[in-house]
């Protein structure tokens, strides 16, 4: 897991789906709560140029937010992710893309506070100094898994984004045991995690042991790609969404029938998914 680097596949369609979804949790949230604690469980350096040594080999972002900056039709959400993207860069052309720390740092107001996980050092100490100026933030040098020690007011409003590398197959097991907790015992949090769509049968799996939780707020998000096959790689991507709101989950609903659209293959032979399980 220490080996991973974010910098390979920044601003690809899985970063598109995770920050539209991030930026109307959180519009979503603000609309009833002054003060909301945020916390980035896998955070990043958060700054992510293009011409950069690790983003220029697989050039992922080239079908992620290169085919969405010119977006024209009508999708609120799609035009709202963009003009954040475009007021952190201060230019309507993108010489970087923004992590999820720097999109919630500009978005949030000093009432909210802002908490970072990172274990890898480098990445840790680059966080710090691009969020250095952020009075509402706190970083940690520590698993992101283990946010939920931090929390000691469980009636505070608190938005989560947890998005582990999934690099190693623990790391599914470790999501479910934290959704069976958060669906146990902290009723007033929302909660957003990222997961890829890598081999059918795991994922259909992966979704059916978050099924048996039994819980009624999980919503299943996911954004189909690639034909769905035996072959290896990516072939989509997901959000498992806790406790999300009527307005955040119609806002999605709307917003993923677009974003198919845009990045889909012509062989992709399935629908994307937006439901309770």
């Amino acid at each position: 897991m220490l080996s991973y680097n974010h910098e390979y596949h920044a601003g690809n369609y899985a970063d598109v789906l995770k920050h539209i979804c991030l930026l109307q949790a959180y519009k979503s949230l603000k609309i009833h709560h002054k003060s909301i604690t945020y916390i980035d469980t896998h955070a990043g350096n958060g700054t992510y140029k293009f011409k950069s040594e690790y983003m220029s080999k697989n050039k992922e972002y080239e079908n992620g937010i290169r085919k969405l900056e010119n977006y024209s039709n009508g999708n609120l959400s799609i035009k709202y992710y963009l003009k954040v993207l475009r007021k952190i860069n201060n230019s309507n052309t993108l010489s970087f893309y923004p992590g999820s720390p720097l999109i919630m740092s500009n978005v949030t107001d000093n009432l909210d506070k802002l908490l970072y996980y990172e274990l890898q050092n480098n990445e840790f100490n680059l966080l710090r100094k691009n969020l250095s100026k952020k009075i509402n933030s706190k970083f940690f040098n520590k698993d992101g898994f283990d946010f939920i020690n931090k929390i000691n007011n469980k009636n505070k409003k608190i938005l989560v984004l947890l998005d582990p590398s999934y690099e190693i197959q623990d790391d599914f097991e470790r999501v479910i045991s934290t959704l069976r907790l958060i669906n146990n015992e902290y009723y007033n949090l929302t909660m957003i995690i990222w997961y890829p769509v890598l081999n059918i049968k795991n994922n259909d799996l992966f979704i059916e042991n978050i099924r048996k939780i039994g819980s009624n707020l999980i919503t299943r998000i996911e954004l189909p790609i690639k034909k769905y096959n035996d072959e290896i790689g990516m072939k989509g991507s997901g959000i498992i969404l806790f406790n999300g709101n009527d307005f955040l989950i119609q806002n999605m609903k709307e917003c993923i029938k677009e974003l198919y659209k845009i990045f889909k293959d012509e062989d992709c032979n399935i629908r994307p998914k937006i439901q309770k399980i």
